[in-house]
C-alpha cells in the first residue's frame, strides 16, 4: 500500500465557503440586506469545494486505493482518525451555540415566552423533522448492512432513502423558516407583526443561527449522499472495503445526535 499524502485544495476551498456562510449570518444578525448575496456565495464556494475534492476522490473506486496509516496509529485508518477529530471540533460547535441559548434564555427570563410560544406552534414540523432525521439513521445503518454483506442494490436503495428522508428535512425547515417569516405574529408579541426572524430579536437570532447551522451540516451531508449513491452503484463498496459508508454514517448518526438535543430546547423547553 502506497503512503504517498494526497495533496488537495478541496477542504480550504469548503472552508472559505463556510467562512463566507457564517458571515452571511452575522449581517442578517445586524439587518444588513446583502446576507443573501454572501451566503449564496458561500455555499456557491463550499459546493465547488466538495465538487473539487469528489473529482479527485471518485476515479478511486476501491478503498484500498484511499486508506492511510499513521505511523504513530498503524491500528487506525487516518481517516478514522480524523473523522473522530473532525466531531469532536463539531462538538465545540454546537456545544456553544446550545450553552449560549441556554445562558441567554436564562437570562431573558419572561422576556424569552413570546418567542417560546411562538416556536411551539410550529411544533409539528419540529416532530416531523425529528422523525425524518431518526429514521435516516437506521438506513444508513441498513445500507451499510447491506454493504458488508455484498448486497450492491440495497446498499444503493437505502442510501436513496436516506438522501430523501434528509432532503424532506431540508424541505420542512425551509418551509418553517418562511412561514415564521412572513406571517403576522402580532396575537403573540407586537413585534413579530412582521414575522419572525433572525434580525427581529435576540430569539430569533438564536434560533436561526443554531437550526441553520445545523441544516447548513445535514444539506453537507446530502451533498456527500449524492456521492455515495453514485459510487455505490457503480459497485464501489463491497464485503471487503466499505469503510466510507462508515465513516459518513458516523458523521450523520452525530448530525442525528444533535438534533434530538436542538429539538427539545427550542420546541419543547
Amino acid at each position: 500500500m502506497s503512503e504517498e499524502h494526497i495533496h488537495t485544495s478541496a477542504p480550504f476551498v469548503a472552508s472559505m465557503g463556510s467562512m463566507f456562510i457564517l458571515i452571511g449570518l452575522a449581517l442578517a444578525t445586524n439587518g444588513y440586506p446583502a446576507f443573501w448575496f454572501v451566503c449564496l456565495a458561500g455555499i456557491a464556494i463550499l459546493i465547488a469545494g466538495f465538487i473539487s475534492w469528489l473529482s479527485e476522490y471518485s476515479p478511486q473506486y476501491e478503498e484500498v486505493d484511499i486508506e492511510r496509516y499513521h505511523s504513530y496509529w498503524d491500528t487506525i485508518p487516518i481517516r478514522k482518525f480524523g473523522t473522530w477529530l473532525f466531531l469532536l471540533s463539531e462538538m465545540m460547535v454546537f456545544g456553544t451555540l446550545l450553552s449560549t441559548y441556554l445562558r441567554y434564555r436564562a437570562a431573558a427570563g419572561e422576556d424569552w415566552a413570546p418567542a417560546a410560544e411562538l416556536i411551539r406552534e410550529h411544533l409539528i414540523f419540529g416532530v416531523l423533522n425529528t422523525f425524518a432525521l431518526l429514521l435516516s439513521s437506521l438506513t444508513v445503518v441498513l445500507a451499510l448492512y447491506a454493504a458488508k454483506r455484498g448486497d450492491t442494490k440495497r446498499t444503493t436503495r437505502y442510501l436513496i432513502c436516506t438522501l430523501i428522508l434528509g432532503t424532506l428535512f431540508i424541505v420542512l425547515k425551509l418551509y418553517e423558516w418562511f412561514e415564521m417569516m412572513h406571517h403576522d405574529f402580532s396575537h403573540i408579541d407586537p413585534k413579530y407583526e412582521h414575522g419572525f426572524w433572525v434580525d427581529t430579536s435576540m430569539e430569533g437570532s438564536t434560533f436561526y443561527l443554531t437550526t441553520g447551522t445545523h441544516g447548513a451540516h445535514v444539506f453537507v451531508g446530502l451533498i456527500a449522499l449524492c456521492y455515495l449513491i453514485y459510487k455505490s452503484n457503480k459497485g464501489g463498496y463491497t464485503e471487503e472495503y466499505h469503510d466510507t459508508l462508515e465513516y459518513f454514517g458516523l458523521y450523520w448518526h452525530y448530525v442525528d445526535i444533535v438534533w434530538v438535543f436542538v429539538f427539545p430546547f427550542f420546541y419543547l423547553y
